[in-house]
């Protein structure tokens, strides 16, 4: 018949001879052609469909040889033939062949490579078990068992990457096994490996250690082999370390369906041998949080659970570690307020829910939990559970039995959540007859403890809430045991600004020293005490600063003591002000200081004698503080008795005066008798007597009132040289102070005596001009909490020192600032980022703003940058020049200008700027009109006008 490998081709003709398997005819066509399998068997069918054919079987004989099968007992040799047929492995065919005829190993070999030469063998060994598996309805996989493979190999092998479980695996294994499958190992081994630990830095050396770890696939899980591996070879320590480099390899050979290991696993029975079932503790567990879990499941009655309970805990930790005996009966994980986990909130058996919600909170390590919000879900959800303690709201953090040394109770310490440790520690030693060496053991050991937080180690023996004069809550005022009371409120005033607003220190202190439980040893504070002191690596012994004392000025008398660097004392400073308890006014110390300053003493010659005070004790505060004191002393005091009781003739008078009252009295009948002439002449004796006391002691002048009142009427104020600031900056500034009350005083004698006596006879001053710079302010910083003032000396009013402020690579800045600016940063310790260039940047800013708003300033001197201790041959030539800048020339016959001119005229800006320069020089060209302008003014009409007083005593308004 012709067959067509398509349509129009035709392949050729196929033959079948007599007595030939069409089967066999078919293959041989379809080889010869090239024909597919299918190709094939749809000829074979339409072929054994012909009557005349008849087909016995459909797969084609690939290779036949005759076997001789020799005697064995009663059987005789014969001749079989060995058929191999299409579609079956000749391992397969031979070993069929070999067991239907009992047939020897050595005839399998001889059959096997006969016929491997004949046809190609993909494999040698037979396929003793075969089975086919349905996955998911989806897939089918053959597993097929070869002779002298294990079965448990291949199944794994064959059904693992499918993910077919380790119980569906035993199942064909099983099965495999009961149909007669030779087996010599019951599982697969999966891993087998040397593992080598390295040792750790510090080891002391030695080879490194290496044992052997084999994974079978016995349903055991990866976790529990390493675990028993390193239990095994004594390496616990060295789990985590294994299971993070193993495990994940472990893991792909096998499914893992934990990480933690199991630990500890036994079957539990009752006291009675009744089986309770298996108990399994897994790695990371407390063990007897698994017990309590285990119990809690069995429904067996048992006797006395928590006996039972704690002995099984007792058998378990022989084997494993505990760490606690009590299990934990609630747990739940929180979270913050952007969903980040904090940890796990849990509750020990017989625990307060307060208490473990505390412990929680204390054991964030500082991270931001609402304290209050979890405390009332804790006492919300968790109290309606079982077991849950919910007897009290506030937490106990600390709870301890103290015993003495000779190993006698104490007493039981509980201190409470809201509780200070050190005041809890304090009075339970108060209340137990402790001394203060056991009360600070014990409060280390508080304090050192995990849920303890202790904001201080002092006690306090006296709190009390402050409130201010409206009422408004200020702070709770406390005082700690052994603390001077005077100290503890100055450290209150200062930390809570009370000195900024005037409150009385001195006023409360009286106060609080008047109550019983206060022991008040003093009434000057210390500012601040420290035991050991060091500055500079310098140990200088104990410090100590009192109320009247600035900081700054204690740590420089040291470094000069000490040779120290301004550095050293910088850092002491702001390391002592940063504490809110330290009031610190000001940055810059006191370098020199004069006091006791009387301008009656400079007045013409430098030697005016005191004036006489007559009746000097109204001067007097034991005289004022007497009962009618103050009315006797107003009396005195007034201008017509003055007159009288200075008279020379006052005390005669009053003399004559009494002897005249004497008279009259011994002129009355009833008084004869009793004044006879001798009486009366002891009386005119003791009226000389004590008229004359009168006269010596009280209204005869006192030098001691004479001298106090001499320094009290001209009264100047301290002169203060700081820090960096040159002597006659300082003086300059003490005049214009000083002339207040007492003008004029800049360029006048004392002036000058007081600049030659600090420049000239004061050794720790150093004078390098003459000549004062102009004081500009520019502003305060606060660092640390300590104020630093920004103030610029300007040089510009002195033509010989403005030459020293040349202008820099940087235009926007000069010499002089950046000596200024290097100044101030190198007290700021440590100096912020770039501060140099920040300070340079506000100073030349702020003095830019000062020069163009000079003109518009109300002192004569700022307006024509000048300094109030310019000589008058400066006043015209620094006019002129200030005026020739605006384009204008002062002229010699020109009146002053009375602001009318801008009006007429329409002046520009620059035009009036140069007449205020000429009318500024007119009111200072001559010492009478300097004198004038020089004078204070007082403040009248609630300042908004300012009057000045002329030599006659008129007030004139100054416009």
């Amino acid at each position: 018949q012709g067959s067509k490998h398509n349509e129009s081709d035709v392949l050729g003709t196929l033959q079948i001879f007599e007595r030939e398997e069409p089967a066999d005819a078919v293959y041989r066509f379809g080889k010869l052609h090239g024909l597919y399998d299918w190709q094939r068997r749809q000829i074979l069918g339409n072929v054994c469909e012909l009557s005349s054919l008849t087909c016995h079987r459909n797969d084609a004989l690939l290779w036949s040889a005759p076997v001789s099968i020799g005697k064995s007992g009663d059987t005789e040799e014969k001749i079989v033939e060995f058929e191999l047929l299409e579609g079956v492995e000749a391992a397969d065919a031979v070993d069929s062949f070999v067991r239907e005829y009992e047939l020897s190993e050595e005839y399998r070999k001889l059959i096997l490579n006969a016929a491997c030469v004949a046809v190609k063998c993909t494999r040698t060994e037979p396929v003793i078990w075969k089975k086919s598996i349905s996955i998911d309805s989806k897939w089918n996989v053959d597993i097929e068992i070869l002779r002298g493979q294990e079965p448990a190999t291949v199944i794994y092998t064959a059904l693992r990457p499918h993910g077919v479980a380790y119980t569906e695996r035993r199942k064909i294994f099983q099965q495999a096994i009961e149909d007669g499958v030779p087996h010599s190992i019951d599982a697969a081994p999966l891993f087998s490996k040397n593992i080598t630990l390295q040792h750790d830095e510090n080891d002391d050396g030695g080879p490194p250690s290496s044992w052997l770890l084999t994974l079978y696939d016995n349903g055991e899980e990866p976790a529990d082999v390493l675990y028993d591996f390193a239990k095994k070879n004594s390496i616990t320590d060295q789990f985590d370390r294994l299971s993070d480099v193993l495990l994940p390899k472990l893991c792909e050979l096998v499914i893992c369906t934990r990480n933690r290991p199991r630990i500890w696993k036994n079957s539990i029975q009752s006291d009675g041998k009744q089986e309770l079932g298996t108990l399994e503790i897994f790695g990371g567990d407390e063990p007897i949080d698994a017990i309590d879990v285990f119990l809690r499941g069995v429904t067996v009655d048992i006797e006395n659970r928590h006996a039972f309970r704690q002995n099984l805990l007792g058998i378990v930790c022989q084997s494993i570690p505990c760490s606690r005996s009590v299990p934990v009966i609630y747990r739940k994980t929180i979270d913050d307020e952007n969903g980040t986990r904090l940890g796990e909130l849990t509750i020990l058996e017989d625990e307060e829910a307060i208490d473990a919600a505390v412990r929680f909170i204390r054991k964030l390590n500082g991270r931001s939990i609402d304290e209050i919000a979890l405390k009332n879900y804790v006492l919300g959800n968790a109290c309606g559970i079982n077991r849950i303690k919910c007897t009290r709201n506030v937490a106990i953090v600390f709870k301890r039995l103290f015993r003495k040394e000779d190993d006698s109770h104490i007493g039981t310490l509980v201190v409470f959540e809201n509780e200070e440790p050190a005041d809890r520690v304090y009075q339970w030693c108060t209340a137990n007859h402790l001394d203060m060496g056991y009360f600070r053991n014990i409060l280390n050991i508080v304090c050192d403890s995990d849920l303890v937080v202790c904001r201080r180690r002092d006690p306090i023996s006296l709190a009390i809430p402050m409130r201010g004069p409206e009422g408004e809550f200020v702070n709770t005022f406390e005082i700690k045991v052994g603390q001077e009371p005077v100290d503890a409120l100055f450290g209150f005033f200062s930390a809570n600004e009370l000195f900024q607003k005037n409150w009385d220190f001195h006023g409360v202190l009286h106060q609080i020293c008047a109550m019983d439980m206060v022991n008040c040893k003093r009434h000057k504070a210390l500012k601040h005490y420290d035991g050991n002191f060091t500055m500079g690596e310098v140990s200088v012994g104990p410090l100590v600063i009192w109320e009247d004392q600035e900081v700054i000025d204690v740590l420089y008398s040291i470094r000069r003591d000490y040779n120290l660097t301004e550095e050293h004392q910088m850092t002491s400073f702001i390391e002592i002000c940063k504490k809110p308890e330290v009031p610190c006014d000001r940055s810059k110390a006191k370098i020199f200081e004069k006091t006791e300053i009387t301008k009656l003493d400079y007045e013409k010659f430098g030697n005016e004698t005191c004036a006489r005070q007559f009746v000097g004790l109204k001067y007097r505060s034991s005289f004022v503080n007497m009962p009618m004191g103050p009315m006797l002393s107003d009396f005195l005091k007034r201008e017509k008795v003055q007159m009288v009781m200075e008279h020379p003739l006052f005390c005669v008078s009053l003399l004559i005066l009494l002897q005249v009252i004497v008279h009259c009295i011994s002129r009355i009948p009833s008084m004869k008798q009793h004044l006879y002439p001798g009486v009366q002449v002891a009386i005119t004796f003791w009226l000389i007597l004590i008229v004359s006391i009168l006269q010596v002691v009280l209204v005869e002048p006192d030098n001691a009132v004479d001298q106090a009142m001499h320094t009290y009427e001209g009264k100047l104020p301290d002169l203060i040289i700081y820090e960096d600031e040159e002597p006659v900056d300082a003086l300059i500034k003490w005049g214009k102070e000083a002339a207040r009350k007492h003008h004029p005083i800049v360029r006048e004698p004392i002036y000058n005596e007081i600049f030659d006596e600090l420049c000239n006879k004061t050794d720790k001053l150093k004078c390098t001009r003459s000549r004062a710079w102009e004081s500009l302010k520019m502003g305060t910083m606060t660092y640390y909490g300590v104020p630093f003032d920004i103030e610029f000396f300007n040089p510009d009013v002195d033509p010989v020192s403005r030459n020293q402020c040349y202008s820099t690579d940087d235009k926007y800045s000069n010499h002089c600032v950046e000596i200024a600016a290097d100044k101030f940063c190198r007290r700021l310790i440590p100096p912020p980022n770039d501060c140099k260039n920040d300070i340079i940047k506000h100073m030349m800013s702020q003095l830019e703003l000062v020069n163009s708003n000079r003109l518009d300033a109300k002192c004569s001197y700022k307006r024509l940058g000048l300094e109030m201790d310019a000589p008058g041959r400066e006043l015209y030539k620094k006019a002129a020049f200030v005026a020739k800048g605006k384009g204008l020339n002062i002229s010699p016959f020109r009146r002053t200008d009375n602001r009318t001119g801008a009006i007429l005229y329409n002046w520009s800006k620059e035009t009036k700027e140069g007449h205020a320069a000429i009318d500024t020089f007119h009111k200072i060209k001559d010492p009478e009109s300097r004198e004038w302008n020089d004078k204070p003014c007082e403040p009248v009409l609630g300042g908004a006008l300012c009057a000045k007083t002329d030599k006659d005593g008129n007030m004139m308004i100054e416009v």
